[in-house]
């Protein structure tokens, strides 16, 4: 009697976890934002006052207007991301500039960045991705600040812990929710990852403006 040589069934692949993906295909623009000009300078033995004050007022720039923007599709997103707890940047900003020196119309005369237009939950993922992960070193930079600077959270910093002792939970909390909603296919995780990736080029392309 003639065998028949049963083919095998190639093996499942498992998708990869959403932040596992976001942080692989993200690693370019991620890179170019290390590099940025400003952020780079951040971190330098010789930091000045001045090139401090103004990276303050580029971030709170950019960070008013998208955390308007991203307050504004609360009500579309998970529940479980406590927004009203990571949202809390612009705030940590302006109190940082008055701290520094600036008047209140100071602040309200500092340029904007035009608003990220944020019409789906994919884009508003992909932008909080971009912020939340913006938190994470931030002992580190604190700790350079008061050495350079003598500065910390009560007089210019605060911004840069802004979730103080919560910073691991709240990360951990946000990547679970964005891998558990791209596993129940809540939302197109290929449209989460472009939305970052342009988030990381608006970010880049503000900071290096003059």
């Amino acid at each position: 009697m003639m065998s028949i040589a049963l083919a095998e069934a190639p093996p499942l692949t498992a998708t990869p976890p959403l932040t596992l993906r976001l942080r692989q295909e993200t690693r370019a623009e991620h890179e170019r934002i290390e590099a940025n000009s400003r952020f780079s300078r951040l971190m330098a033995p010789d930091l000045t006052m001045a090139e401090y004050r103004l990276l303050v007022a580029r971030l709170h720039g950019h960070h008013a207007p998208l955390e308007a923007a991203l307050e504004a599709m609360a009500h579309r997103l998970p529940a479980c991301l406590a927004l009203h707890r990571r949202l809390n940047r612009r705030v940590a900003l302006a109190d940082d500039l008055v701290a520094l020196g600036f008047t209140p119309a100071d602040i309200a005369a500092l340029p904007r960045c035009e608003a990220l237009a944020i019409r789906s939950v994919e884009q508003a993922l992909g932008a909080l991705y971009v912020l939340e992960g913006s938190t994470l070193g931030g002992q580190l930079i604190a700790r350079h600040l008061r050495a350079t600077l003598g500065i910390g959270a009560a007089d210019g910093a605060a911004h840069v812990v802004p979730y103080g002792p919560e910073t691991g939970t709240l990360w951990r909390d946000f990547r679970l929710a964005l891998d558990a909603g791209a596993d129940a296919a809540q939302f197109d995780p290929d449209a989460v990852i472009a939305a970052a990736r342009r988030a990381f080029d608006r970010l880049d392309r503000w900071m290096a403006a003059d």
